[in-house]
């Protein structure tokens, strides 16, 4: 016989509880309780149909950095944080994806990815073995702007830390099993993207926007790029990039500079000095107004992808855009969220930001929107744009956005970890020490004025590059009469294939 649900029982389990529950105090006509009753009864329950209040804004004050520079030339900068017995390690290098040579995009990023793949003394497995025992971590990277290293332990375990830390930047091996695993996984990768549209969207707007810029590939490259690459290029790449003038260490941790310094040296002290990789050629290039339709058929959203030339991150206008793009397409507050969202019905979620580098921008609106309403989504989002640009947006808008920016900025700064990221992000784009502790201060002095400004400037709807996703038989007929510039069809598996790189916009629905 079959058991009983277990759901069956709760309404005999609430009737119990009905039955056995205290009655309640009697109250006078105006809610407080009779007399005689306790004063702790009459307290009103929350009201949960309003707002509540906001607390004080969380100060933001980062500690005092250190500089110094050991013998070999690499410049460290320390933050003493003894809040926890932790260490962190983040070393910024000047070796990027904007250093990849013509014709082997994806150099950089390869390079960086094969750091803990083995060095000349440990291999991946001794590597990840010698970590998972003192409970550290050490992982590397690269993006346009920079590669990284980054590692954590606890500060009793500095010195074996900085022994695998320095050993895995340093000296990778590049050995040819790891090299052909690794290789294979990243064709899987890029094979699996031909039929992601937040990708394929992607590479085609970075394609076309970025065209002859150092940003103008895709950072893991492409197949035939990553067919052809061999480890003896990786390790010319890693021999000329990764030297310690065209580095910058950053620690934070429980760890003075006294007891810090020496074992810095010791790690990194036979590290050899080379010629700083020279800055890439940077041309503007130029940028029509255009669309490129990339066939998906049958795709039951399209997805948009919609930029104009925005800012280079050392930009005065940074925080001015920032609001900006907070009040434009920021989050469930903002006007595209409100208005193609919860008022049309056209997306789930719809978003807009400013990616700024070191060598330029991008103002960029995406999302997803429902197939047969793309012209008219189209249509409403130039409208917000021509609003933000012609008309001066309120004060309470302006304020929820300042509040969003500053709110969320202390998260950042919660872990030693959060802490050394951040700096290096000072150490790539040559931010003054005290740029986030000013941070808040620059963004409230952000006025209804400024943001229109920065609309004018860096979201001019006549140098859009707009590139959609969609079914193109569906699609293309809506586009007629809109200010999109001339519309060109590509089928998906020619648009997987461009080089370029955009901003990523998740295939799922995004909540923007």
């Amino acid at each position: 016989m079959r058991a009983p649900s277990r759901h069956l029982f709760l309404p005999l389990a609430l009737a119990a509880a009905c039955a056995t529950a205290p009655a309640r105090p009697p109250e006078s006509a105006a809610g407080q309780p009779a007399a005689g009753q306790p004063l702790g009864l009459s307290i009103a329950p929350p009201d949960r149909a309003a707002v509540p209040p906001k607390g004080p804004t969380p100060v933001l004050k980062v500690p005092p950095q250190q500089h110094f520079t050991l013998s070999n030339g690499l410049k460290v900068r320390l933050v003493e944080y003894h809040r926890l017995p932790i260490v962190s390690l983040d070393l910024a290098l000047d070796a990027g994806a904007v250093h990849d040579p013509a014709g082997q995009p994806g150099l950089a990023s390869f390079t960086a990815s094969m750091l803990t793949e083995g060095t000349a003394t440990r291999s991946a497995t001794q590597i990840s073995d010698d970590l998972g025992f003192i409970g550290a971590s050490v992982s590397a990277g690269a993006g346009f702007d920079q590669a990284s290293v980054s590692g954590s332990a606890l500060v009793r375990h500095l010195d074996k830390l900085l022994e695998i830390f320095s050993d895995v930047a340093l000296h990778p091996a590049f050995p040819q099993g790891d090299f052909a695993r690794v290789q294979d996984a990243r064709l899987v990768s890029l094979l699996q993207q031909r039929d992601q549209p937040g990708v394929v969207a992607a590479k085609a707007f970075g394609r076309l926007f970025w065209n002859g810029h150092p940003y103008g590939h895709w950072i893991a490259g492409t197949e035939a790029s990553t067919r052809a690459v061999t480890r003896e290029a990786l390790a010319r790449f890693h021999a000329s990039h990764y030297v310690p003038n065209a580095a910058e260490l950053v620690v934070v941790g429980d760890v003075t500079r006294a007891e810090l310094e020496p074992r810095l040296e010791k790690a990194f002290g036979a590290w050899k000095p080379g010629a700083a990789p020279p800055a890439p050629e940077v041309k503007v290039p130029q940028r029509p107004l255009r669309t490129l339709l990339v066939d998906k058929p049958d795709a039951p959203q399209t997805l948009v992808m919609f930029g104009t030339p925005g800012l280079d991150r050392k930009s005065d206008d940074y925080y001015a855009a920032e609001v900006a793009f907070q009040i434009l397409g920021g989050g469930s507050a903002s006007r595209l969220f409100r208005e193609l969202r919860e008022k049309q019905g056209y997306t789930y979620g719809i978003y807009a930001r400013e990616e700024a580098r070191k060598f330029g921008g991008t103002s960029y609106v995406a999302g997803n929107v429902k197939a047969d309403v793309t012209g008219a989504a189209l249509k409403g989002l130039l409208e917000e744009i021509r609003r933000m640009r012609e008309t001066a947006v309120s004060e309470a808008e302006l304020k929820d956005a300042r509040n969003a920016l500053a709110l969320s900025l202390p998260a950042d700064f919660a872990t030693a970890g959060g802490i050394a990221g951040k700096l290096a992000e000072e150490v790539v784009y040559g931010l003054p020490d005290d740029y986030w502790d000013r941070y808040v201060e620059r963004v409230n002095q952000v006025s209804a004025a400024d943001v229109q400004a920065a609309m004018r400037r860096y979201l001019d709807p006549e140098q859009l590059t707009l590139v959609l996703v969609g079914t193109a038989a569906e699609v293309r007929p809506q586009l007629q009469g809109l200010p999109l510039g001339p519309v060109t069809v590509e089928p998906m598996a020619t648009a997987a294939q461009g080089g370029g790189s955009g901003p990523v916009v998740d295939d799922e629905d995004d909540d923007g």
